[in-house]
């Protein structure tokens, strides 16, 4: 109410008494004027609070659509880098599995090439290695003089050096295997990593583009203000460091399997050409003791010949001296009776002095046929002597022969080279 309007209700009151307290007696009625710019007054107002209720709606359309446009192309700036950002985790993660899968083929590649290695060493320890070993105890029990040092013998010696040789190599490929396998699957296990890390960032990412501000279970944003721990480019370098580092170690195993392959043919190639130098050794010895066998066996037919004959011979003597005894036993008996001739009879006549003659001539011929018995005799027993000792050296070398024909080559047949 206007200030006038006021003071004109205030003079229609009546003081009355002393007390000074005013008495109301009748309502003033206020005047057409004021009804009339009461109206005017209260109309303005209105009016004036409807247009600034009108300009505060228009204004808050325009910022309720400016808002609405801000947050759409927010919005639809958000889903296109969540689109670019899938499709670069996709991208990313088919590197990946094309990584996992050439090192998964090349792990497999690994473990045929360790296994080849393994049977190689295998190979080596069970039947080279042992049947070498084998051999040089069987050669060691050949008898006498061909218990030597032969060429069989050094490259037996030479075959074991060269088998160690082949297992030193062998175990030192083995053990760089162990290691580039080890190497892969720890590259493996970082590729792994990073894919499974990949696939949830992508699925978090595919289900907030589906999301929508309508929807009503948006869930909670607890988390909303949790600050991120790299930057892009880390996360970058992160991956590609693990696929270099996945491709530098899929490259050193494809080299460390080429370098397998070469070792392998050369251990083949070099324990084969020892075995076989080993085995033509063996051929060549066996062959020298067979013909030195053989020789002997004649040897030893032409000995038994010779003793038969001198047996005969000797008998033929013992034959011989016996005649000759019973011829000096006859002249001696002969000389006995005419040593009985009576008187002037017993004159050296000419019977007499042949009887003498051929008494002396029988003593000269028992000696010579007793040293020629003794001769014989002699003979037979160096004979007989040589007989025994080629009979032993015949032994000896059917026993060479049994050793290193029956036993040694037949465990050396099996001593097939391949690349494993």
């Amino acid at each position: 109410m206007l200030p006038n309007m006021r003071t004109r209700r205030i003079t229609g009151l009546h003081l009355t008494g002393t007390s000074a307290c005013p008495i109301s007696k009748i309502p003033p009625k206020y005047s057409n004027d004021d009804w009339d710019y009461n109206n005017k007054i209260k109309f303005r107002i209105t009016c004036d609070q409807e247009r600034l209720a009108e300009r505060i709606v228009e204004d808050s359309r325009r910022v309720v659509d400016d808002v609405n446009d801000t947050t759409r192309n927010w919005q639809r700036e958000v889903e296109h880098h969540l689109r670019e950002r899938a499709s670069e985790i996709r991208f990313l993660c088919d590197e990946l599995n094309k990584q996992k899968k050439t090192a998964l083929l090349e792990d497999e590649a690994l473990t045929t090439y360790r296994n080849r290695i393994l049977n190689a060493i295998g190979f080596l320890k069970e039947k080279s290695l042992n049947i070498c070993q084998r051999c040089l105890v069987l050669r060691e029990g050949r008898l006498a003089v061909d218990l030597c040092e032969d060429d069989v013998d050094r490259n037996l010696r030479r075959e074991l050096k060269v088998i160690k040789g082949c297992q030193c190599l062998m175990d030192k490929a083995l053990k760089e295997t162990n290691e580039q396998m080890r190497k892969l699957r720890a590259a493996m296990y970082l590729l792994d990593k990073d894919l499974a890390q990949k696939d949830k960032s992508l699925l978090i990412d595919e289900k907030n583009l589906k999301l929508r501000d309508s929807q009503h279970d948006l869930g909670n944003s607890d988390n909303a203000s949790q600050p991120c721990l790299y930057t892009l480019g880390e996360w970058q370098q992160k991956t590609y460091l693990n696929i270099e580092s996945n491709a530098k170690e899929l490259n050193s195993a494809s080299q460390l399997r080429a370098y397998i392959d070469l070792i392998l043919c050369q251990v083949c190639e070099d324990m084969q050409n020892q075995t076989d130098r080993t085995n033509e050794a063996f051929d060549r010895r066996i062959t020298e003791v067979k013909h030195i066998k053989k020789c002997l066996e004649n040897k030893h037919n032409d000995t038994m010949n010779h003793i038969i004959e001198v047996q005969r011979n000797i008998q033929l003597l013992e034959a011989e001296m016996s005649d000759k005894n019973r011829a000096h036993q006859l002249c001696l008996t002969r000389l006995s009776n005419r040593a009985a001739r009576p008187g002037l009879e017993m004159t050296c006549d000419e019977v007499q002095q042949s009887l003498y003659n051929e008494l002396d001539a029988l003593k000269a011929s028992i000696c010579r046929l007793q040293q020629k018995i003794r001769e014989n005799k002699a003979s037979l027993r160096y004979l007989m002597h040589v007989q025994v000792m080629q009979e032993e050296e015949i032994n000896i070398k059917n026993n060479s022969i049994k050793i290193d024909e029956v036993e040694c080559v037949t465990l050396r047949q099996c001593l097939k080279y391949q690349s494993f």
